[in-house]
């Protein structure tokens, strides 16, 4: 049998205990922690990476408003668009009717007053489309009709104004992230629905009066406003394509956030397993140490 002195048997069996008591108190966090999924359960418990942890979490919490944000502006430009589209279309059809109209053959017979006046409420309508209740188009003024009336004539004949026009004159100011701000980028009130609606009053006063000089007048105000139609809702397509691409570069950032934060706070299960195992067979060693320094007696230690 070994020979042991005393104070170092003593000594070693204490040192022995004490480390079982903490091993057994790693494995029970450990544990705790893979069932949780959680490495702490309180600030203390992450050991110095409060700060850095609340700040991530912060961090992830406004991106996720900002994400949910752009999101229905998003939708909301997209029903721009269409209606977008649907007021090309109606200006293209305005500017068929007038070349029609101004058709030696065809023009006498043609019903212009009436298709025009159709023409006319089709704007109307298109500009009084809504989104979630609330007009697109009407600037600030969300809940007002921003056309109510295709009865109000320009202040001048052939000059382009917004008399017609009920919403706000201030946009919608959006912002996409912490930094970049924009204004929603078309109103009812916009140059290219002035035109619009311009050329097809003239076009109406032309064909009542008989005169072809006004409504070749109409004509040209109504292609400048198809022109000018083409490029407002490029400037709808192209906010909303910034739009969505501050959305994406918000959606990798946040996983990237996200990620950081489980290394913070969650448990790593693999890691967390592997160490389990490691203090399970250094536990067992110990144990046999214990044991082995159990079977010892009196006489060992006094020799």
């Amino acid at each position: 049998m070994t020979t042991l002195n005393r104070l170092g048997s003593v000594t070693l069996l204490n040192d022995t205990m004490r480390d079982v008591g903490n091993l057994q108190k790693e494995l029970a966090t450990l544990q705790e922690q893979i069932s949780s999924g959680v490495k702490a359960k309180t600030f203390q418990q992450l050991n110095g990476q409060v700060e850095q942890y609340t700040l991530l979490e912060s961090r992830i919490r406004r991106t996720q408003q900002f994400m949910e944000s752009n999101e229905v502006a998003i939708a909301r430009m997209q029903t721009a668009d269409q209606a977008m589209s649907q007021l090309i279309d109606i200006a293209d059809s305005m500017e068929n009717l007038l070349v029609a109209g101004l058709d030696a053959a065809t023009g006498t017979a043609l019903p212009l007053e009436q298709q025009m006046k159709d023409l006319l409420n089709a704007m109307a309508s298109a500009l009084n489309t809504n989104f979630d209740g609330r007009y697109i188009f009407a600037g600030t003024a969300t809940n007002v009709i921003p056309v109510p009336s295709t009865d109000v004539d320009p202040a001048q004949q052939g000059v382009p104004d917004a008399g017609y026009y009920a919403g706000s004159t201030t946009s919608i100011k959006l912002r996409a992230d912490e930094t970049v701000e924009y204004d929603f980028p078309v109103r009812a009130d916009d140059p290219a629905f002035q035109k619009m609606y311009a050329a097809a009053k003239q076009a109406l006063a032309g064909h009542a009066s008989g005169d072809r000089e006004e409504m070749k007048a109409a004509l040209t105000l109504m292609q400048q406003a198809q022109t000018d139609l083409n490029s407002s809702r490029a400037r709808v397509n192209m906010t909303f394509l910034n739009v969505g691409d501050i959305n994406e570069r918000l959606g990798s950032l946040n996983l990237y956030w996200k990620g950081v934060t489980e290394k913070v706070g969650k448990t790593d299960i693999v890691a967390a397993t592997t160490q389990i195992a490691s203090y399970e067979a250094v536990l067992q060693a110990t144990f046999q140490v214990y044991a082995r320094l159990s079977q010892l007696r009196l006489s060992d230690y006094l020799r």
